[in-house]
């Protein structure tokens, strides 16, 4: 599975409308490497990048917690 397509499957999520993180046709048009200025899926993102890059968990959970306390 490529980037692309793990973060695709993530927004399919019905819960992200749900909540107004974001509208379903704002989900569609969303790209990996696109900013998407909602900390949630920055998150996802950064995830999704640690673990292919092979990080630890003690590592990914760093980033985000240094990025959700910016």
């Amino acid at each position: 599975m490529t980037k692309e397509s793990i973060f695709k499957s993530f927004l399919e999520d019905p819960l992200l409308v749900e909540k107004n993180y974001l509208t379903k046709e704002r989900a569609e048009s969303l790209r990996f490497g696109e900013s998407s200025n909602i900390k949630l899926l920055e998150v996802i993102k950064m995830a999704i990048n640690s673990t292919v890059d092979g990080d630890s968990d003690n590592v990914i959970s760093r980033k985000i917690n240094q990025f959700l306390n910016k």
